[in-house]
């Protein structure tokens, strides 16, 4: 293995993650798109800074270090409110990085210039789907040749980039590919997320990789891994150990429950976005009685809730299968994931 793999991005004992959607309106379509309504403005700035700061309360209180992600719908419809929760989020001690997840349309200079100033903003995170007849099918016409001027931009004044590709039977014969080509163009990290047929996408159910050919797919990325760091591919997903149990470089355990909390445009809490079960309002309701007393979150921190094959396997303390996954496919957030392949 390269010994330039370093340690996991998130520790699942001494960090905290928020997926922040400040907004669910977005300038594009994408027909892998887990959203179904592109409405919602989004709160008040002052709303979001209040909001921000009881987050950041209570990270501090836990002992945590807090990693967030701004992202919507498409962020910087809003970019004031962008520059504001990261001017909040520079100013507290127990906020360690924030990631800022876009699909990169309406970066132009001045809000790269405005970007380099951060010294928290660990990655800026694009999208593509694959190279660029099969990125362009679900992300639209000439989005491939603007990411990648984008992100010759974002890397020329040295920003991190990262890019995400949700992967499916649509694109998986791209996903090497393209990882060289993002290799060749200095992006640092490539991030593999399955597809899940929800939202806007429900009725895109042959997009879902059988089990055999998710496990084909995950063995040739965790080769890729074991071979290049130009991009290192982020493996930290379930089911990526039953590929190798043993390498604490990849898989991990279902956030849901345990380390990780949504926040969406209105307030809401979910317990993962592509887990859409309402928790609570923080309007209304702290972060804290919601992630102590909600009964969901407790139900999905037990692995003896866990139904079928994901209760008795001995995986369990590293993986316990998507819950999102099964919750899309089946209406139950605890039964088994529908794409392991493990017998």
């Amino acid at each position: 293995m390269n010994d330039g793999h370093q340690l996991k991005e998130l520790n699942y004992e001494s960090e905290f993650y928020f997926q922040w959607h400040i907004t669910d309106k977005c300038n594009l379509r994408c027909k892998h798109c887990y959203h179904d309504e592109y409405q919602q403005h989004g709160l008040e700035i002052p709303q979001l800074l209040d909001i921000g700061s009881t987050l950041c309360d209570a990270i501090q209180q836990w002992g945590k270090i807090g990693s967030f992600s701004i992202t919507g719908g498409e962020p910087f419809l809003r970019e004031d409110a962008v520059f504001e929760i990261l001017n909040l989020f520079e100013k507290r001690d127990e906020v360690h990085q924030v990631d800022i997840l876009t699909n990169g349309t309406l970066i132009n200079d001045n809000t790269i210039v405005q970007l380099t100033k951060y010294k928290k903003l660990r990655r800026i995170q694009l999208s593509l789907e694959g190279l660029k007849e099969t990125n362009d099918q679900v992300r639209g016409e000439g989005h491939f040749d603007l990411t990648i001027d984008k992100i010759k931009q974002l890397i020329d004044k040295k920003l991190t980039v990262c890019i995400m590709m949700t992967i499916g039977t649509h694109n998986q014969q791209d996903i090497i590919p393209l990882a060289e080509l993002l290799g060749e163009l200095g992006v640092e990290a490539f991030v593999l997320d399955r597809f899940i047929p929800e939202g806007q996408s429900n009725e895109l159910q042959k997009w879902v990789l059988p089990p055999n050919e998710l496990k084909r797919v995950y063995e040739e990325c965790y080769n890729y891994f074991n071979n290049s760091l130009k991009p290192r591919m982020l493996l930290y997903r379930t089911l990526f150990c039953l590929i190798n149990s043993q390498d604490e470089h990849i898989g991990a355990m279902c956030s849901a429950g345990n380390n990780a909390l949504t926040i969406m445009p209105n307030g809401d809490v979910y317990p993962c976005r592509r887990l859409p079960l309402k928790l609570g309002n923080l309007l209304k309701t702290t972060v804290y009685d919601i992630w102590y007393t909600h009964p969901l979150l407790w139900e999905l921190r037990n692995p003896n809730n866990l139904k079928g094959k994901c209760k008795e396997c001995e995986f369990i303390p590293i993986c316990r299968g998507c819950r999102a996954f099964a919750y899309a496919q089946t209406g139950d957030y605890l039964e088994s994931d529908p794409q392991c392949w493990k017998e």
